[in-house]
């Protein structure tokens, strides 16, 4: 059986293990003061049988709205620590409505989750609706930026932050940099970039 994974917030003076702390993307959770009572949170493999079978098992089948519905109501009733053990255990459905959570480490701790894909990862790094922080995370992710359509939705996603965006810049193909420089919902800041990267490959 795997060690439970702990985590403890530097307000406290403690740490956080590797297995949920990857790059920067955590630092997050360092703000704002997360309450003391969630100190040294235990996350085990076998916390996923306390929860409703609906919330852990994947299905192949769309979730009827009422039954969403139900979930998110479940979710509401939930603390913030057991959130955050389900996110780390939860299906797709679940971990689409998690995603929203306003406490940044439960919305973060989707992202640890161990069922999740590139192709999920993708849908979220697409979504203007995500935080910053959910945003910035996947940006900070040596691993997620190895896709080249990850790394075009995250610079042409507003939620994240310029200096990840311009980064990236570089990597992008001539007819996605023309469009960024044109697209009117880009920030003047990396539209310029993108003109400049593209007088430096002489397109015009």
């Amino acid at each position: 059986m795997p060690p439970p994974v702990r985590v403890r917030y530097p307000s406290q003076g403690a740490w956080m293990t590797d297995e949920l702390l990857q790059e920067d993307g955590w630092q997050t959770l360092h703000e704002g003061g997360v309450s003391a009572s969630l100190d040294g949170v235990e996350v085990r493999e076998e916390d996923a049988a306390k929860f409703p079978s609906e919330m852990i098992q994947e299905s192949q089948e769309d979730c009827p709205e009422d039954q969403r519905q139900s979930l998110y109501q479940k979710i509401l009733e939930m603390s913030v620590a057991d959130k955050f053990r389900l996110a780390i255990h939860a299906n797709r459905e679940v971990r689409n409505l998690l995603i929203h959570d306003p406490k940044r480490m439960v919305s973060l701790a989707v992202l640890k989750n161990r069922r999740i894909d590139e192709t999920e990862i993708l849908k979220y790094a697409q979504r203007k609706d995500l935080s910053e922080d959910v945003v910035s995370a996947i940006a900070k992710d040596p691993k997620w930026k190895r896709n080249y359509s990850m790394k075009l939705a995250l610079v042409s996603n507003p939620k994240t932050p310029l200096s990840l965006s311009i980064n990236m810049l570089s990597h992008l193909q001539d007819r996605d940099l023309k469009s960024l420089s044109r697209d009117k919902d880009v920030s003047p800041a990396l539209k310029n970039k993108a003109q400049e990267y593209l007088r430096q490959r002489n397109i015009k």
